[in-house]
């Protein structure tokens, strides 16, 4: 669970993350990312939680990546997201803790999962294996929490 308040709705078969109550600056960029630059599919969120967990165990020093909407880089304690798209002269930056960053990415593919099986994008039995790897990522994020406090 996040430090930071969140919601999920679900539009057009598709989960729509609101970070609206997080008080992050800019948590727009963060609400893009989701279908938009980390795609819905387990293949997609998996790459993407494994490039966030190299960083976040040192084994990488910043993962830098970025898609339709924002350049992202990532380091083990915190990671930046910044508009393409700046309003006016100011950067458009959201900072968030990178560990606090992954729970809101696995707490939207948890999401994005039990989504794909109600509309029958996935059989039970595969819910099931994502589900289970959904166990095995947690325990890496908290095992990596526990290591920071």
């Amino acid at each position: 669970m996040s430090k930071y308040g969140y919601s999920f709705e679900e539009k057009f078969e598709r989960i729509i993350i609101n970070l609206s109550e997080s008080n992050l600056e800019n948590s727009f960029l963060i609400e893009h990312l989701f279908g938009s630059d980390i795609l819905e599919k387990f293949d997609d969120i998996e790459e993407n939680f494994n490039a966030y967990l190299k960083v976040l165990t040192g084994e990488e020093e910043v993962y830098k990546g970025g898609g339709n909407t924002s350049i992202i880089r990532a380091y083990e304690n915190f990671t930046l997201f910044e508009s393409l798209f700046p309003d006016g002269e100011e950067e458009v930056i959201c900072a968030i803790e990178t560990i606090e960053f992954m729970n809101i990415l696995l707490d939207w593919a948890q999401e994005v999962f039990k989504c794909d099986r109600k509309y029958e994008r996935i059989s039970e039995e595969r819910l099931e294996e994502q589900l289970s790897w959904l166990k095995g990522a947690w325990v890496k994020v908290n095992k990596h929490k526990e290591r920071l406090r």
